[in-house]
């Protein structure tokens, strides 16, 4: 089986991560990969050599998202709308590239590359669904009719995701979870007389750095008695540089540079989670189901998280969920958790959630099954 997958990122979001390992599910499966994506490396071209050393054909293209309204990802939709049409020729040269390919299903990889179905209409599409859509939308009902007439099937990433799938646009939807890059393990907790808290994101205003901060600063003297310290990990966002600055004048204003540091974007986020006692994530969407947090479960790492749902982390099993948007709430579990034998057991709680749903032979599978039933390779 051939199959293209349309991706918005390649190197380093949480999109880019997940079809990285769903490539080696592909490839396991004895089927040829085509990765279209729409944007260039912005941090590292590494996943891109070891996607063409395994097998994977790359290719770039200069696509601008489809402007929809995203909960956590907002896409300037007249800027957006405008390079549409200016990037005509780039949706022609993709169109050319997959007819030469001819593939039997297309995996569009976010709902952000659903425009470049109209180009595509004659090959059966899967929509990975991985953001949740704000309702009511301007584009709401362009969408349904392009998903109506593009889509066979779907794939959501959490329950919340595939619900709205199903509600919108009344389409047959699979929810499987991402999985870790490597097979869940439960890392011992660092040996030492301190505890670390981590958190994990790109620096944008919906990831909660600020909020972390605010957060750990209100309860700053209980945390030093504890002997707890806080680092933040996460790339620099260029349209977020004022944002960027605000979390470093947080830290410096509020008296904190003892206990929060600031080291910023990892290659390598797994080996600092291991480093860590706890992740602490503040989305101030709500929607606590992020790749960090799957990574830091797998890694037997319990997680903090502002949330409306418990999906992931589950109160007193893999961690702490704290009402959405509350800076109290959220700072008081910081305290509550500064203990390393509460810890240790809901790590070890987290870690047996990992094993359990986050498989990568299993859930790898299921998706391409899917793609295979799609492109009628399977009843």
């Amino acid at each position: 089986m051939k199959i293209v997958s349309i991706t918005p990122d390649i190197d380093s979001g949480g999109s880019a991560k997940s079809l990285f390992m769903l490539s080696r599910a592909i490839r396991a499966a004895g089927h040829e990969l085509h990765i279209a994506s729409i944007v260039r490396p912005s941090r590292t071209k590494r996943k891109v050599e070891e996607l063409r050393a395994a097998g994977v054909h790359v290719s770039f293209f200069d696509i601008p998202y489809l402007p929809l309204e995203l909960v956590a990802c907002p896409i300037p939709f007249w800027t957006n709308a405008g390079r549409t049409i200016k990037r005509l020729g780039e949706y022609r040269r993709l169109a050319s590239y997959v007819h030469t390919i001819r593939p039997d299903v297309v995996h569009y990889n976010s709902y952000t590359t659903l425009l470049c179905s109209l180009f595509l209409g004659r090959y059966a599409g899967v929509l990975h669904a991985r953001e949740v859509l704000i309702e009511p939308s301007r584009l709401m009902g362009g969408l349904k009719a392009l998903i109506g007439a593009r889509i066979r099937e779907a794939i959501g990433i959490t329950p919340p995701v595939s619900r709205q799938v199903l509600r919108l646009f009344d389409l047959a939807v699979n929810t499987v979870y991402n999985w870790p890059l490597e097979p869940p393990r439960c890392v011992p907790m660092p040996e030492r007389d301190y505890l670390v808290y981590g958190v994990f994101a790109h620096v944008t205003p919906f990831k909660g750095h600020l909020q972390c901060v605010k957060a750990f600063a209100s309860v700053a003297d209980e945390l030093r008695k504890a002997k707890v310290r806080l680092r933040l990990f996460g790339g620099k966002v260029p349209i977020h540089e004022a944002y960027y600055q605000s979390v470093l004048a947080e830290i410096r204003d509020c008296g904190v540079e003892d206990i929060i540091s600031f080291p910023g974007f990892s290659d390598n986020p797994e080996r600092e989670m291991s480093r860590v006692n706890l992740v602490v994530c503040f989305d101030v969407t709500g929607k606590a189901w992020h790749r960090d947090v799957i990574e830091a479960m797998s890694l037997g790492r319990p997680v903090l998280a502002a949330g409306d749902e418990e999906c992931f982390v589950i109160n007193g099993r893999t961690g702490m969920l704290t009402p959405k948007g509350d800076i109290e709430a959220f700072a008081h579990g910081m305290v509550t958790l500064a203990d390393k034998t509460t810890l240790e057991r809901l790590g070890q709680g987290a870690y047996e959630f990992a094993v359990e749903n986050f498989d990568s032979e299993i859930n790898g599978t299921r998706i391409v099954e899917c793609l295979e039933r799609v492109a009628g390779l399977k009843a």
